[in-house]
């Protein structure tokens, strides 16, 4: 039985393998691993010191406000005059929110410290996201017809800032059980807790060598 396919059909399939080649390479591209709650060791030669950092995602306590989830990197950098330690955030949320205030708080066990955030700056973000239906022909001028598409946006805004952390709260996150940070947002104030395995890897960043 032989079976005949046309120009249009071939067309069509062409399309399709294209299109599927290009969803793979996006998608491999765009799911290259970042590594939470790694620690990292970094000796660069360049700036002639050493750091160890770890990367931590945490969601929120506040449940149902429009401050969303925190990624954050904690580094300890060390070099001949001493070492430095800091936390790098970036905190996403709601267009529609004010941005975060320049002082936040840290509670390490029952010491309560005062931490003041620096080089704030505020990103606006979108994504867009297409949803294609229906059965595509293509007439004989080679016009696609039979699709129709839906396309969903979503925006939000990012703010990121540096705090450095001084010796009695990098002690404080030596010896705790966990850690709550809490930052503000116009009025809404808006707490992480950093416990478990994600405080044991900052702790890991923290320990003397």
């Amino acid at each position: 039985k032989v079976f005949r396919i046309n120009s249009n059909e071939v067309y069509i399939m062409k399309s399709y393998y294209s299109f599927l080649i290009v969803a793979v390479v996006l998608t491999a591209i765009s799911c290259s691993p970042v590594r939470y709650n790694k620690v990292y060791q970094i000796d660069d030669e360049f700036r002639n010191n050493t750091k160890k950092y770890t990367r931590i995602h945490l969601r929120p306590e506040d449940r149902r406000t429009e401050i969303g989830s925190a990624t954050m990197i904690f580094e300890k950098e060390i070099d001949s005059e001493g070492e430095d330690v800091s936390g790098y955030f970036v905190v996403s949320r709601s267009s529609s929110s004010f941005k975060v205030a320049e002082d936040g708080f840290m509670k390490a066990g029952n010491d309560k410290i005062e931490l003041k955030l620096k080089d704030l700056v505020s990103e606006f973000k979108s994504k867009s996201e297409a949803t294609i239906s229906g059965l595509a022909s293509v007439d004989s001028s080679g016009t696609v017809t039979g699709q129709s598409a839906d396309i969903d946006t979503r925006t939000w805004i990012e703010d990121k800032f540096i705090v450095n952390l001084s010796q009695e709260a990098v002690k404080g996150i030596s010896e705790a059980n966990d850690v709550i940070l809490r930052f503000y947002f116009g009025p809404i104030p808006v707490t992480y807790r950093l416990d478990g395995r994600k405080l044991h890897s900052v702790q890991r960043v923290l320990k003397q060598d």
